[in-house]
């Protein structure tokens, strides 16, 4: 009789060791507290970090009921995990954090590609609006480009040129630092151009016609390419943007008496 009593008596509940819990309902609380750090965390340093001029939305109230979604979610997820297991409060944190965080930044990356993309699709209408204003159209490609010597000296092996460094753009404002540094984040690669105001037949015609503009458009510069001589604008390369906006200038610089193209260099 007694031993049938042993059989049918509920199991033991664990015993539990001084620091540690098995509570149903903090289980499901520091799942949840996880879960709402995992996603909310990673935007708060963003936030911290903006410029002040920068009107960017880092919480709209959407985001606030993803995050207490994902912490709701989680909380069960870690419930059923360690049902009645003794844990530190700590283990059970870091258990509950990987998942969350892994989510977090994958939505984080998607939602900032779109945001990339739909800000490149706006700057692009905005550049195709001013190239039809001002009459500038993208033409041809540039394989390889090189300064001509103020002299022009062309000795009989060939044209003597430099190579052009393409690290800095002094397009008419001046110019840049050389090194932009490393970056890790999401951006869109844009081609870089040119902006040709002239082709020329010959070396000693682009030195001449490069000084000639270069009473009116400073920066004119003549410059050799796998296509030929040319008079350009500046001494490298730069974004589309900048070099459509060098362009108009140089156009306007020049009351309509050039008409500048925009070669890409590859």
């Amino acid at each position: 009789m007694f031993e049938n009593e042993g059989r049918n008596a509920a199991p033991a509940a664990p015993e539990e060791v001084q620091g540690t819990t098995a509570n149903p309902g903090a289980k499901f609380a520091i799942g949840m507290l996880a879960g709402i750090a995992a996603v909310l965390l990673p935007r708060l340093l963003a936030l911290l970090s903006k410029s002040d001029d920068a009107h960017i939305v880092f919480f709209p109230p959407s985001y606030f009921l993803l995050a207490a979604g994902v912490g709701a979610f989680l909380g069960l997820v870690m419930l059923v995990l360690e049902y009645q297991v003794p844990t530190r409060p700590k283990e059970t944190f870091m258990a509950a954090l990987g998942i969350p965080a892994v989510l977090s930044g994958a939505l984080g990356t998607a939602a900032t590609a779109e945001t990339v993309t739909d800000l490149a699709r706006d700057a692009e209408r905005l550049r195709q609006s001013v190239r039809q204003e001002q009459g500038i159209v993208k033409e041809g490609v540039f394989n390889r480009l090189e300064a001509v010597p103020l002299q022009a000296v062309e000795p009989a092996g060939g044209i003597s040129s430099l190579p052009i460094p393409f690290v800095s753009n002094a397009y008419a404002q001046g110019n840049r630092s050389a090194s932009e540094g490393v970056r890790f984040g999401v951006r869109v690669e844009q081609p870089r151009y040119v902006v040709v105001l002239k082709k020329s037949g010959s070396a000693e015609q682009a030195v001449q016609d490069a000084k000639r503009l270069g009473a009116s458009i400073p920066g004119a510069r003549a410059v050799r390419s796998d296509k030929g001589y040319f008079v350009v604008l500046g001494s490298a390369p730069a974004g589309e943007t900048e070099a459509l906006l060098a362009a108009a200038r140089a156009k306007k610089a020049a009351n309509d008496a050039v008409q500048p193209v925009l070669v890409e260099v590859k």
